[in-house]
């Protein structure tokens, strides 16, 4: 037989072969071991072994030193051997725990380089027209055209499967409420791909709000802030004739239009900002998180406290004050935090906490459903199905269900400042 590691295997007897079998071990164990080390490792149980020779004890005389070998101790007998066995750990410590410790990385998260303006007026142009298409609401040419709520859609160009699902579902109830209209937020592709798609759909369903910067995740901000332009200019031709509220959303979201429709008609806060409210939050500072935030674009060890992007309803008043703290709050890529936390914080605006409001999925209940605002991670057909199972259960009385079984989590206790409106 041959060792590994180009080690020949010798015939001996008693401790001679044990040493070298020892040895042969600690070679085969891994082939990567520095051969430097084995020969020194060598010559050392080579001298050993001669030394054995020359004494030549007994059987018994054998049995006293392997007593002995046991009392003295390995690491005193053996100095090198010891050494060699000490590097072997630390090497495999080295090249394997690390593998099985650390998790699988995603690539790094891309956020604002430090070099890239964050300055908002240069990026909205707040002096200059940016929507390239409007929707048939809002229309200073027909002033019926301003409803009473308008729920906005942020939604990206490829997805047209997403508003086909809410045109089919929980859209339609906009036809039976007085005052209540539903459009969809996009931007631009950086090689205007889907701009003639986007734009036949605008002429089809004449609920297509487009307005002029890149459609990306990184930019959501841009996009909020934009919605927020459009809404303080379009929807608010003179004080007597404008748009009362604001509805927020995204395309994956079911809304329970005339639970909504009921929250904005009962309002008396004079500027009112709700939806799920989120308390104690901290910036993430690992780079391969999709909310990485780097020091330099957020400070603080704490954010404000904030409501979900996933559904958030302001008053009139509400969206001009953020609008125009916008202007002079240098931007932060995540919308949520920089919308309902920085801005309203800035404004002394305090965001308000509704059960109704939830920015994980709900189950598929229509009970549970008829009785809050939104519920988020909600598939095409799933909007579809959901939305008939109402208006098959509509004229069926369902049990309340109590607040506490509305939503399974919370905000938390949370801190304000002095400065907040209660």
């Amino acid at each position: 037989m041959r060792a590994c590691a180009g080690v020949d295997a010798r015939d001996g007897g008693g401790m001679e072969r044990d040493m070298y079998h020892q040895l042969r071990f600690i070679v085969c164990a891994n082939q990567s071991i520095n051969q430097e080390i084995a020969k020194v490792v060598m010559a050392d149980m080579q001298d050993r072994v001669y030394f054995t020779r020359i004494k030549t004890p007994g059987k018994r005389r054998q049995r006293e030193l392997g007593s002995d070998i046991l009392e003295v101790g390995i690491g005193r007998r053996y100095p090198k051997l010891l050494l060699v066995l000490c590097l072997f750990v630390v090497f495999l410590m080295v090249s394997w725990l690390p593998t099985v410790a650390e998790k699988q990385k995603d690539t790094l998260a891309f956020v604002w380089p430090l070099n890239q303006t964050r300055e908002t007026k240069l990026l909205i142009k707040p002096s200059q027209i940016s929507t390239i298409i409007k929707p048939q609401i809002c229309s200073h040419d027909s002033p019926s055209s301003v409803p009473y709520l308008v729920v906005v859609v942020c939604s990206s160009l490829a997805n047209f499967n997403s508003r086909t699902a809410i045109r089919s579902s929980w859209a339609r109830d906009q036809t039976i409420l007085k005052g209540v209209e539903v459009v969809f937020l996009v931007g631009q592709s950086e090689n205007f791909s889907h701009q003639a798609e986007i734009e036949e759909e605008a002429k089809l369903h004449g609920d297509i709000l487009q307005e002029g910067f890149i459609d990306t995740y990184t930019n959501l901000t841009v996009k909020s802030v934009m919605l927020l332009k459009w809404f303080n200019s379009a929807c608010h031709i003179n004080p007597k004739l404008r748009s009362e509220y604001l509805f927020k959303t995204d395309d994956d979201i079911y809304v329970n239009l005339p639970q909504l429709y009921r929250i904005a008609r009962d309002n008396k806060k004079p500027s009112l900002l709700m939806g799920t409210l989120i308390c104690n939050a901290v910036p993430i500072k690992d780079p391969h998180n999709k909310w990485f935030v780097p020091r330099y674009m957020f400070k603080e060890k704490k954010y404000p406290n904030y409501l979900s992007g996933t559904g958030y309803l302001m008053n009139r008043e509400t969206a001009l004050k953020l609008y125009t703290a916008a202007l002079d709050t240098p931007l932060f890529h995540l919308e949520d935090i920089y919308i309902t936390g920085i801005l309203s914080r800035s404004v002394g605006i305090r965001p308000i906490d509704n059960v109704g409001f939830s920015y994980v999925r709900r189950k598929l209940n229509s009970c549970l459903f008829r009785q809050t605002v939104t519920t988020h991670q909600i598939h095409h057909q799933e909007m579809i199905d959901i939305y008939a199972k109402i208006q098959q259960t509509k004229n069926t009385k369902c049990p309340v269900i109590k607040t506490r079984l509305l939503r399974n989590y919370g905000p938390g206790r949370c801190f304000w400042p002095r400065s907040h409106q209660g």
